[in-house]
């Protein structure tokens, strides 16, 4: 029916909070582990709702890791880009890739493919790892 509410709680605060704090994809556990550890009283299912709500509103970034997890980073929603995420500690850095046009327009011009979405994930260490 109608839409959530954008109006600021506790738990949301704290959740957009420590994903702010560390740029990499935590799950709905080390989120609520995390929480736990600073004497927050928010429960797991409360953990689940937020990240959702913040998904639905464009907030934060999810993905699925190799272990079949989803998680969860925050994200700068107002432009597409990519992530290169450290195999090593897990950072997250954002990254335009403006050849995805090129090759958009290349897969509309010799397949008749029209391109609504994609998804790129870099992997490796991070100037801090290497």
């Amino acid at each position: 029916m109608g839409t959530r509410s954008a109006y600021v709680t506790k738990p949301r605060e704290q959740i957009t909070a420590l994903l702010r704090a560390e740029p990499r994809f935590f799950s709905a556990a080390e989120i609520h582990r995390r929480l736990e550890d600073e004497a927050s009283k928010v429960s797991l299912s409360t953990v689940y709702r937020t990240l959702e709500h913040l998904l639905e509103r464009g907030e934060i970034a999810a993905r699925v890791d190799e272990s079949g997890e989803s998680t969860y980073t925050m994200c700068a929603p107002e432009r597409h880009h990519h992530h290169a995420i450290c195999r090593v500690c897990g950072r997250v850095e954002d990254v335009t890739c403006s050849t995805m046009d090129q090759l958009a327009e290349s897969l509309r011009q010799l397949h008749g493919f029209e391109l609504d979405d994609h998804k790129m994930e870099f992997s490796g260490r991070c100037r801090a790892c290497r």
